[in-house]
């Protein structure tokens, strides 16, 4: 019995003896990768230039080091983090599972047999296993916005162009949502549908960029800011549409009181118009000439240039504006009234809406000075304009005819100075015909 007693005693001593020696355990060091097996995001991007494509990893140790600067936290985001390398180029990665990586994360993946996916011109890295082929290397990285226009990620429609900010974080300043996407949910939360509402930057006219939100974000219920400020967010895409996508409710900063109204000054009084458009050199930007004005009335869509093969002309649309009523003008510079004088230019259709009330209209005006285009004496002129009969742009166009101005009202016995004003008006999504206006000669 004794023997039996002293036999267990040093059985538990050599136990804990040797529990005691194993208690700490050596981590394995960090695997070192060679120069050779990393590559960097634009490196990746290429391989896949063209939508849809997509391109798989050989099983060789290629490895992506980069740091998450969005990740899922939101709802906004869901199973998909996004990511910058040392470059500064950034790319989506879609994860087999959801949690795990969160902002400021320095992580390197293992691209082992992996897929690089353009699909609808969106590029990622598909089925990322967080614990198979993620390694953390360290946390609470700091991660800041690159401040940008609007104007550029609407430009950067090429993903893997060097202007591309598609992936990147950017911040947004001195921009506000459109009329219409003012005050409302970010997203059906109930249905848990996604919704895109548009912004438009303060000046910028009819540019505008989607904001798309998953209806299982934690903000879809919230209501859209109704001032001007800044927004924070993931730049994605969708074919050639630009969108933004919100990772935190309070990076959307718009406390302002809305963006304020453009003022105008009216050019030197000339002797004549002869206006074809033809010096025009590029396509869909917002029309700006010596002396003439373009102006957003109701909305904030305005004339923008149009090329068509050998055709120039300018166009007004409501459509995409995002407005709940779309008025825009563009006023010549004054002219020098003789009572001789004519007018006379052509309009052009595209898209019809059948019943487009006035969608366009020209006027005169011996009152207006930059600053009253409520008020001023706008006179309509008699003459024929596109009214979606016929031959659509840019198959055919609408002479107004020859109008003799002092048959109208208010240039009847005249002197002095007067200007002619071309006016579109639509709705967004009900009346958003195409517009093009040619030929405007006032001699």
């Amino acid at each position: 019995m004794k023997k039996s007693i002293l036999f267990l005693s040093v059985l538990v001593i050599g136990l804990l003896t040797f529990n005691s020696c194993k208690k700490e355990y050596d981590n394995p060091p960090l695997k070192q990768v060679n120069d050779g097996a990393q590559l960097f995001v634009q490196q990746l991007k290429l391989r896949v230039p063209n939508s849809p494509s997509s391109y798989k990893m050989a099983g060789g140790d290629t490895n992506l080091y980069a740091t998450v600067i969005a990740d899922e936290l939101s709802g906004n985001i869901y199973k998909q983090i996004f990511v910058k390398d040392a470059t500064g180029a950034a790319i989506q990665i879609n994860l087999v599972n959801s949690g795990g990586l969160y902002v400021g994360d320095k992580i390197r993946i293992n691209l082992n047999n992996k897929y690089l996916v353009n699909a609808n011109n969106m590029i990622y890295i598909d089925s990322v296993d967080v614990e198979k082929s993620v390694v953390k290397i360290s946390t609470g990285n700091a991660v800041a916005p690159k401040v940008v226009t609007l104007s550029q990620v609407l430009l950067g429609t090429s993903p893997t162009s060097s202007n591309s900010l598609q992936s990147q974080l950017i911040q947004l300043n001195d921009v506000e949502f459109s009329s219409l996407y003012k005050g409302v949910p970010y997203a059906d939360a109930i249905g848990k549908a996604s919704l895109n509402r548009l912004i438009t930057a303060c000046g910028s006219g009819s540019s505008t960029l989607t904001v798309r939100t998953s209806g299982y974000a934690n903000f879809a219920s919230k209501l859209t800011p109704t001032g001007n400020g800044s927004m924070i967010a993931i730049v994605t895409q969708y074919n050639s549409t630009m969108q933004l996508t919100i990772r935190n409710y309070n990076e959307v900063q718009m406390n302002g009181s809305g963006c304020p109204t453009p003022t105008y000054q009216i050019g030197t009084p000339v002797s004549s118009i002869n206006e074809d458009f033809n010096s025009i050199a590029v396509t869909n930007q917002v029309y700006a000439n010596t002396g003439w004005l373009n102006i957003a009335q109701d909305g904030n869509a305005v004339w923008k240039t149009d090329i068509n093969g050998a055709t120039k002309t300018l166009k007004a649309t409501a459509f995409g504006s995002g407005d709940a009523s779309t008025s825009m003008w563009l006023i010549t510079p004054p002219v020098i009234y003789t009572n001789t004088m004519t007018l006379s230019f052509t309009t052009a259709f595209g898209f019809w809406d059948s019943g487009h009330p006035n969608a366009i209209m020209a006027y005169v005006s011996t009152n207006y000075d930059g600053t009253n285009l409520n008020t001023a004496n706008w006179t309509a002129v008699p003459a024929s304009y596109a009214n979606g009969t016929g031959n659509f742009y840019p198959n055919g166009s609408t002479n107004s005819g020859t109008i003799t101005l002092n048959s109208i009202g208010i240039l009847s016995g005249y002197s002095g100075n007067f200007f002619v004003g071309f006016k579109y008006t639509g709705t967004a999504g009900s009346f958003d015909s195409n517009i093009y206006l040619d030929n405007v000669l006032v001699q």
